[in-house]
This record gives structure tokens, sequence and C-alpha cells, in this order.
């Protein structure tokens, strides 16, 4: 059965000021609310809020260097027991991905032939980061180890499929370092803040299958809600 897991709410980063609510040119942005990351058709990195309207859906490069948004990420593995590792429970030297990544993972001839290339299991977490480091690279972790990354780090709107084709919005990879399964934002420019699952993949992909496989990302959003309220 999936579980919910909440860490300390984090401190912020000595140094900078962290600002919790701030305006736009558009809809106001809170520290407080879930975003899901989320791309535009051009691949600029937007934020949707977890609960909300598709209008209050904000760019990235709209916000200030020091701005700390809290955002959704998703982890696979392959085994249910991997969930009990303690770098899967803090997201520790690991990559994970956006909202779409979810769906592209999990569905045959998207990132794979078969589906699932890194799991069907998937937890969803919740952390806290630094807007500049959006523009951070991504690197790849292997056995734990995220080097050279020393700070949460994205990649940009991956739009390619294993057919070949297009996706019209993309996904975005994401790599986040730590050291002693710990993260700040002082010096890694995120932190871990909690995690629900594990969550079965198939159950996802059924959720899919009711709205035809849309990757409208409120769509996507519901799925993963049906699939939370499965608990």
């Amino acid at each position: 059965q999936a579980r919910v897991r909440t860490t300390p709410q984090p401190r912020s980063s000595v140094g900078m000021s962290p600002t919790p609510e701030f305006e736009t040119n558009g809809p106001t942005v809170s520290e407080k609310r879930v975003y899901d990351v989320v791309s535009s058709d051009s691949g600029d990195v937007e934020l949707l809020p977890v609960e909300g309207p598709s209008k209050a859906r904000v760019r990235v490069s709209d916000l200030p260097d020091n701005a700390v948004v809290t955002i959704r990420v998703f982890r696979f593995f392959e085994d249910y027991e991997d969930s009990e590792e303690s770098w899967e429970k803090t997201l520790s030297n690991v990559n994970s991905g956006s909202l779409a990544w979810l769906a592209v993972h999990l569905t045959p001839k998207m990132h794979s032939v078969r589906g699932a290339k890194y799991g069907s299991w998937f937890t969803v977490h919740r952390i806290r980061v630094y807007a500049k480091h959006f523009k951070s690279g991504y690197h790849m972790c292997n056995n734990g180890c995220s080097f050279p990354a020393k700070t949460f780090g994205a990649s940009s709107a991956i739009k390619s499929l294993v057919t070949g084709k297009k996706l019209e919005q993309g996904y975005f990879w994401f790599v986040t370092p730590s050291e002693e399964s710990k993260s700040s934002l002082e010096t890694h420019g995120w932190e871990h803040i909690g995690f629900e699952g594990p969550f079965d993949g198939g159950v996802f992909t059924a959720e899919c299958e009711k709205q035809s496989h849309s990757m409208e990302p409120k769509l996507l959003q519901e799925s993963v809600r049906r699939v939370q309220s499965c608990l």
C-alpha cells in the first residue's frame, strides 16, 4: 500500500532571500503552492499548479533567480522494495522527471518500445528549488553518483519519441545531487519535502486510457489524482 512521507520544512538558504510570494506579468506565484513542471510548445519551462486552473501557468524565465518554488517530480524503479532504500526516500543522487515523463515512460512506443524501461513502480516527490537552477545542466546519475552535477539541474524539453515522432510539448528530466542523503538549498539548490507512493504504473496507464492517452497536462494531473485516491 502506498505511503506518505514528510520531512521537516526546510530552512532558507544562507546568503540568499527566498521570496515566498511574488508577482510576474501574469499570476502570482506562491512558494507554498505545489507546481508541475511542464513545457510550452516552444520548449519554455513553465509551472502549472497541481491544484488550480491552466491560466495560472507561469514561465520560469519570468521569475527572479532567487525565487523558490515547490515542484512535483516523478521517480521510477523496478522493484517495490526499492522504495525503502534511503536514496529513494530522499531523492538523493538520482534522476527523476516531470509530469509528462510519467506518461511517456510508461506508454509503449514513446520512450521505449515496450514502455516502463526503468520499472513500472513510481513515487511522487515534492521538492523546493531555486528558479535559477532550471537553467543548470542535467546529468545522468550512475550507481548513486551524480557527478559532475553540483546542484539541482534540468534537461531541456525532450520531444523526440522512440518511433521518430515528436511530442507537441516535451518532458523534462531532473538531477538531485546530495551528500549523505541530505540536500539543502544552500549547497545543492534544492531541498526534499516529502513523497507519496509507491504507486502502480499500470493503474496510471489505465487511467490515461480513459483519457485516450491525452498528453494535456491537466488531464495527466487528473490521472495522477485518481491513482493517489486509490490509497
